[in-house]
């Protein structure tokens, strides 16, 4: 059989089609190695879906190309080994820790929850095991202008 392979095709994220990528020449977003990822991130940056972009690219360990204004590398770091505040390793850190350190600078734990489809309280344990700082009550953090 030459044809797609129709029982394997599983269909993408709603929010992939509000995405600004979606109008967007896709080599952009897969620069040759060695250039310049700043307009992808650019564009990234006014895209209303990209914490939900960065958040599946996390979770699927996505490899090449900018998703959610981040590239391979920026993805890598946010995946490293988190410590504890008192400089001990955590043993297997949560693949979203990443996600939830970007996104906890403007939104609350409930608001992260909803976005990563999980409980506060999951958010809260991930926080507190990875050393993130709890957003304001308003979705800003504490002594933020």
């Amino acid at each position: 059989m030459n044809g797609p392979d129709v029982l394997n095709i599983t269909a993408p994220p709603g929010w992939m089609t509000d995405g600004v990528c979606a109008q967007v020449d896709p080599e952009l977003w897969f620069p040759e190695k060695g250039g310049s990822t700043r307009e992808a991130k650019a564009l990234c940056a006014r895209c209303p879906v990209h914490p939900e972009c960065l958040a599946y690219a996390l979770a699927h360990d996505e490899r090449f190309g900018i998703w959610g204004g981040a590239s391979e590398r920026d993805r890598h770091r946010m995946k490293r080994t988190a410590t504890r505040p008192q400089g001990v390793p955590v043993r297997a850190p949560d693949p979203r820790t990443g996600v939830i350190r970007q996104l906890a600078t403007t939104l609350t734990d409930p608001e992260i929850a909803g976005r990563l489809g999980c409980s506060s309280r999951t958010v809260l344990r991930i926080r507190r095991a990875s050393g993130i700082p709890p957003a304001h009550a308003s979705g800003r953090r504490l002594g933020a202008a």
